[in-house]
């Protein structure tokens, strides 16, 4: 009497050639989600930019990224003739807008806003402040204006105000009436 082997029955040469290529497929995965991380990490810190923080091509992916309103920023930097050259942003609902006049003799006024509380510190580092004063942004809004001096000699100001549940901020070297003026227009054209 002989025993032929149902073409159904597991075989388990058959079970094991199995077992191993879904092994390799997983390591073949991760392996190559783990290069893509790297690239992605190595690609930001060539760029000087910190983890956590993504760049950003315009406002408007910026808004849908973070879910944070930019429209009173695009009013005011209309009037001021401002332009946002690099836009930041973290996988908190924050941005870091870095603004540019067409003038290149202008230094550069930086935005940040964060929907929830405090500004993080990988967007905005912080500066020692030597002077704060409060100051009148519109009415029922006051801001911080702060002023420090770095160890190049240059003097930093920042004007910071509450918006909603969130912080607004500017930062720049340039003129303080500039600053304000700015900071003013963005508080008017906030909801």
């Amino acid at each position: 009497m002989s025993f032929m082997a149902s073409p159904l029955a597991p075989n388990s040469d058959h079970r094991g050639r199995h077992c191993r290529a879904s092994w390799v497929v997983l390591w073949v995965l991760a392996g190559t989600a783990l290069a893509l991380r790297t690239a992605d990490a190595l690609a930001s810190m060539a760029a000087g930019i910190p983890r956590g923080v993504h760049p950003c091509t315009s406002l408007a992916q910026a808004e849908a990224r973070t879910g944070i309103r930019l429209d009173p920023l695009r009013r005011a930097l209309d009037d001021q003739h401002l332009a946002a050259q690099e836009i930041l942003r973290t996988d908190l609902p924050a941005v870091a807008i870095t603004l540019h006049r067409s003038e290149k003799a202008q230094d550069p006024i930086s935005y940040f806003h964060s929907a929830t509380g405090e500004i993080p510190d990988v967007l905005r580092s912080p500066l020692p402040a030597f002077h704060e004063i409060a100051v009148s942004l519109g009415p029922d809004r006051t801001a911080s204006l702060k002023a420090a001096a770095l160890a190049d000699g240059s003097v930093w100001q920042d004007v910071e105000w509450t918006d909603g549940n969130g912080r607004a901020a500017l930062r720049s070297r340039g003129r303080t009436v500039e600053l304000l003026r700015l900071a003013r227009r963005i508080v008017e054209g906030s909801p």
